[in-house]
């Protein structure tokens, strides 16, 4: 590895680790609307806008088309859901749901998230952009779909419902299509 490639690997690195802390600040909120379907939504906007600084900072470094193709995906899902969990919002019927469900909800979020900010925080680290992102972004995918599947055992708003559904497959889609692309950057790097 050269030593451009090494400055542009801690770079990365450094934004990344911005990125990620923000991104668990975010998450962590302090204060509930005993509306879990609000709640979600209040705490998965980060996770998602995470997802896409994270791609704009892949985009800065990589020329590798597979990922450059899949950091474009990644933001325009990402903000497509942004933009529907935002009217889902403003829209939901004022219901509540009860203090035994919401606290629940949280125990299991707060575990879910603690696990993936740690994940993302202790990835391996090869100083190939393209493998690093990889690696970041398999254990923030993997904690949408937690999440979702814990949202999923309450009563909510049934877009919601619906959109979370739609997250944990394209999540899942997402997850294989990286792990394949992870394969091959580690089969072509031992090639002389």
């Amino acid at each position: 590895m050269n030593y451009q490639n090494e400055i542009n690997a801690n770079y990365y690195l450094a934004r990344f680790n911005e990125i990620l802390y923000n991104m668990s600040n975010e998450m962590r909120i302090t204060t509930t609307t005993n509306n879990i379907t609000i709640d979600f939504i209040r705490c998965m906007i980060p996770h998602h806008i995470a997802a896409i600084y994270m791609c704009e900072n892949l985009l800065n470094y990589t020329y590798y088309r597979p990922l450059i193709d899949i950091a474009n995906t990644i933001i325009t899902i990402q903000k497509n859901e942004i933009e529907t969990m935002q009217k889902i919002g403003d829209t939901t019927i004022p219901y509540a749901n009860i203090e035994k469900q919401v606290n629940n909800y949280f125990k299991k979020y707060f575990k879910i998230v603690q696990n993936m900010v740690n994940e993302m925080r202790n990835s391996k680290t090869t100083i190939d952009i393209n493998l690093d992102f990889i690696y970041e972004m398999i254990p923030h995918h993997e904690g949408a779909i937690k999440m979702c599947q814990n949202l999923l055992k309450y009563p909510i708003d049934p877009r919601l419902r619906m959109l979370a559904n739609n997250i944990i497959v394209q999540e899942n889609e997402s997850i294989k299509i990286l792990k394949q692309v992870q394969y091959n950057l580690n089969k072509n790097a031992f090639k002389y």
